[in-house]
């Protein structure tokens, strides 16, 4: 019986990178921050094709400021092929997913953790 280690388990070709982004919100402001959280990722959707993109509301747990709540956005594409168009593309996303988020900076309540990861097994 053989065991395959997490990297002979990946595709071959570059690893896709996936964002998470979260941040918190005043409560009574879930509305107009979801409104243009939702209308920058279907535009995003858009203009980059294999694009998935979804917004979560984070379960709060005791201690969380209150009247405040935690979103994250997350991004994956699909696998795609020449590790050099991976990368540009990683950067170019990169910076249109900022120039986006602007939509969403009125209702911020403290910083956006930007984060990527790649798999290590699938």
């Amino acid at each position: 019986m053989s065991h395959e280690s997490p990297a002979d388990a990946l595709p071959p070709g570059p690893l896709p990178a996936e964002w998470f982004i979260y941040y918190q919100i005043a409560t009574a402001d879930l509305p107009q921050a979801l409104e243009a959280v939702i209308g920058f990722q279907q535009r995003l959707q858009h203009d980059w094709p294999g694009l998935s993109a979804r917004v979560l509301q984070r379960l709060e747990v005791s201690g969380t400021a209150a009247g405040r709540l935690t979103l994250m956005e997350t991004y994956r594409f699909a696998p795609r092929a020449p590790a050099s168009a991976q990368a540009m593309a990683d950067l170019d996303f990169d910076t249109a997913l900022a120039e986006a988020a602007r939509d969403v900076q009125p209702w911020l309540q403290g910083p956006r953790h930007v984060e990527r990861f790649v798999p290590c097994a699938s």
